[in-house]
C-alpha cells in the first residue's frame, strides 16, 4: 500500500471520529421553534411515585394541566385536567379523573369491573 493511501485513510478515520464526538458531546439545542412562534411553557407541578419505576406527574402546558403516567419504558397522557384553577383548588376533581382514566384503560384491555 502506498503511504499516501494510508495517510488518507487515517485522516478520514480521524475526521469521522471527531465528527461523531462533536455530535455526541457537542452543544444541544433546547428546542426547535419556528420564527415568530413562542415555545410552549412546560412546568412540572408535582410528581408522585406509585410503584417501582412508575410515576404520576402533573404538568402545566400553555395554561392547561395534564396528568401523565410514566413507567421505565414509556410515558402516557392519562387525563387533561383543563385550565388553571384558582389557588387552593388545583387538585379538585383529580380523583374523578384518575378513576375515569383507570376505567378507560381497563376497558381497552378488555377487562370488566
Amino acid at each position: 500500500m502506498s503511504t499516501l493511501l494510508v495517510y488518507g485513510i487515517a485522516i478520514s478515520a480521524a475526521a469521522a471520529v471527531l465528527y461523531g464526538a462533536f455530535r455526541c458531546f457537542g452543544p444541544r439545542s433546547s428546542g426547535v421553534t419556528l420564527p415568530g412562534k413562542i415555545a410552549p411553557e412546560l412546568r412540572i407541578l408535582t410528581r408522585t411515585r406509585v410503584g417501582v419505576g412508575r410515576t404520576l406527574v402533573l404538568v402545566e402546558v400553555d395554561g392547561r394541566r395534564l396528568l401523565l403516567g410514566s413507567t421505565r419504558k414509556q410515558w402516557s397522557a392519562l387525563a387533561d385536567l383543563g385550565g388553571v384553577r384558582a389557588p387552593g383548588h388545583e387538585f379538585d376533581g383529580i380523583e374523578e379523573e384518575l378513576l375515569r382514566a383507570s376505567e378507560s384503560a381497563r376497558l381497552r384491555r378488555g377487562m370488566r369491573s
